[in-house]
C-alpha cells in the first residue's frame, strides 16, 4: 500500500476518521468523507448481495474524495465523493460526456461505466435526511492499470513515446466529436448527450466563442466583487476589464488579432468549439506496462473552446499553454531536461504530423491562451475559500503574481 493510499478500518468511528485522515479545514472536501458502514450500505442500496471487504482511501486530487471498494468475491468498485461545492449537475455532465466519449474511444481505450449514482438513489430517498450520505457520489467500474503519473518517472524514454503516441491518438479521438455549442452536457429529451448550460454559474450554453468569453469575464468580476476587499489588487482594473468584455462582445478583439498566425501546410484551422476533457494529465491515465488501459475524470467535460484543452492540461508533458506572465510557470518551462524536451517536441510533431492539431500558444492564437489566464488571474479560485487574514505568504506571493499577470494581459490585449 502506498503513501497515499489509507485503508479505512471497518471499526474506525466519524471521529477518529476526521483527527486521523479527514483533516481539511478548508477547499472542497472540506467535511466530505465516507465510513466503512456507509460504504457497504451504499453498495448494498445500488448492488444488492454485494459485501465489502475492505475500503481504501487515495488521499490524492482536489476536489473529490476517491476510494476502492474490494467486495468479497473479488469485485472491485470505485466510489467518488463530490466536493461540498457540486451538485447532482456534475454527475450528469460527466455521464453525457463519459456516453460521447466511449463512442469515441471505443477500440483505443476503455473509460469507466457508472454503476450507481446518488441521482438514483434520491428517487428513493426523496427527503436529504433519509440519504445514505448527505452529498453527491458515484460508484463506477474499476479500470484495470495503475495510474500513470506513479510510474511515468521511471520509464525509458522509448517507452514513454509508445505512451505518447496513444496520448496523441486519445487527444486526436476526442477532437473530432463535433459541437457547436459551448457549455456542460445534460440529457437531452430522449437522454442523448446535449450541451446545456455551464455547471458553475448557471450560463450559457453560448453559441459562440466572443459569446462565452464575456459570460465568462462577466463571472469572474461577479465573483471578484462579492469578495469585497480581498481581491483588492484586481479590483482596480475594472475599468479595463470592462473595456476588454465590449471589445470581445463587438467582434473587435478577434478582428484586431486575425491573420497574425499563417498556419503550416496541410494544417487547417480548427473548430473553434471542441470536446473538452478538462484535466487531460497523466494522474486520469492507467497503463498496463505501456499500454493505455483506462481514461477517467471527466467530471468537467463539456463543450469548450478549443484552446482550454491546452491550457487546462499536459503539463505532465511540459506542454500546457502556462500563463506567459507567471515567472514560476516559465521558470519550470525553462528548466526541462533535455529528455523532456525530447519528449514534448516528439508529442507535437505526431499531433501535427499524424492529426494535423497545433498546440495553441505563441504562433497559433496567442490571444486565446492570453484570455485564459486572464479570467482565472480576475478572482483566483484558489484564493476564495480562505479569508484574507489568514492567507499565507505563499498564497499572498500567489495573488500578487495574477494581479502583475493581469495587468500585463490586458495591455497585450490592448486595453
Amino acid at each position: 500500500m502506498t503513501a497515499d493510499i489509507v485503508v479505512i478500518p471497518a471499526a474506525a468511528d466519524e471521529a477518529t476518521l476526521l483527527a486521523d485522515i479527514y483533516t481539511e479545514d478548508q477547499g472542497p472536501r472540506k467535511g466530505i468523507y465516507l465510513t466503512f458502514a456507509k460504504a457497504q450500505s451504499l453498495l448494498e442500496f445500488h448492488l444488492p448481495g454485494k459485501q465489502l471487504d475492505q475500503l481504501s482511501y487515495f488521499k490524492r486530487g482536489y476536489n473529490n474524495r476517491v476510494y476502492l471498494a474490494r467486495c468479497t468475491d473479488t469485485s472491485e468498485y470505485v466510489i467518488r465523493l463530490g466536493g461540498r461545492f457540486w451538485d447532482h449537475k456534475k454527475i450528469t455532465n460527466e455521464a453525457q460526456a463519459l456516453g460521447l466519449a466511449r463512442k469515441a474511444l471505443i477500440d483505443v481505450v476503455e473509460v469507466p461505466k457508472f454503476v450507481g449514482t446518488s441521482i438514483e438513489e434520491s428517487k428513493v430517498h426523496t427527503e436529504e435526511s433519509t440519504r445514505i450520505i448527505p452529498y453527491d457520489y458515484i460508484i463506477m467500474s474499476r479500470l484495470p492499470g495503475v495510474p500513470l503519473d506513479t510510474v511515468w518517472d521511471d520509464m525509458p524514454q522509448d517507452d514513454k513515446k509508445v505512451v505518447v503516441d496513444q496520448v496523441a491518438e486519445i487527444f486526436a479521438r476526442l477532437r473530432s466529436i463535433e459541437l457547436t455549442t459551448i457549455g456542460n452536457f445534460v440529457s437531452g429529451s430522449n437522454g442523448e448527450p446535449q450541451v446545456g448550460s455551464l455547471m458553475e454559474g448557471g450560463c450559457g450554453p453560448f453559441k459562440s466563442w466572443g459569446e462565452f468569453v464575456a459570460g465568462n469575464i462577466k463571472q469572474e468580476i461577479k465573483y471578484m466583487l462579492q469578495a469585497g476587499e480581498k481581491f483588492a489588487e484586481t479590483r482596480s482594473y475594472l475599468p479595463r476589464l470592462e473595456a476588454l468584455i465590449e471589445k470581445v462582445e463587438s467582434g473587435e478583439l478577434e478582428r484586431q488579432f486575425a491573420g497574425k498566425d499563417a498556419l503550416p501546410e496541410g494544417v487547417a484551422a480548427e473548430s473553434p468549439i471542441s470536446f473538452l476533457h478538462g484535466d487531460f494529465e497523466s494522474r486520469n491515465m492507467l497503463v498496463v506496462g505501456t499500454k493505455i488501459s483506462g481514461l477517467h475524470d471527466f467530471e468537467f467535460a463539456g463543450g469548450f473552446p478549443s484552446e482550454q484543452e491546452w491550457c487546462a492540461g499536459f503539463e505532465w508533458l511540459f506542454a500546457r499553454a502556462e500563463d506567459p506572465y507567471d515567472e514560476g510557470e516559465q521558470g519550470k518551462l525553462r528548466d526541462m531536461t533535455v529528455d523532456q524536451k525530447e519528449l514534448l517536441e516528439y508529442f507535437l510533431r505526431v499531433l501535427k504530423e499524424k492529426h494535423a492539431i497545433l498546440p495553441y500558444g505563441k504562433g497559433n492564437q496567442e490571444f486565446k491562451v492570453m484570455l485564459y489566464h486572464l479570467q482565472i488571474n480576475i478572482a483566483p479560485w484558489w484564493l476564495r475559500d480562505p479569508a484574507r487574514e489568514i492567507w499565507t505568504e505563499k498564497q499572498t506571493r500567489s495573488m500578487k503574481t495574477a494581479a502583475d499577470s493581469l495587468d500585463k494581459a490586458l495591455q497585450f490585449l490592448g486595453c
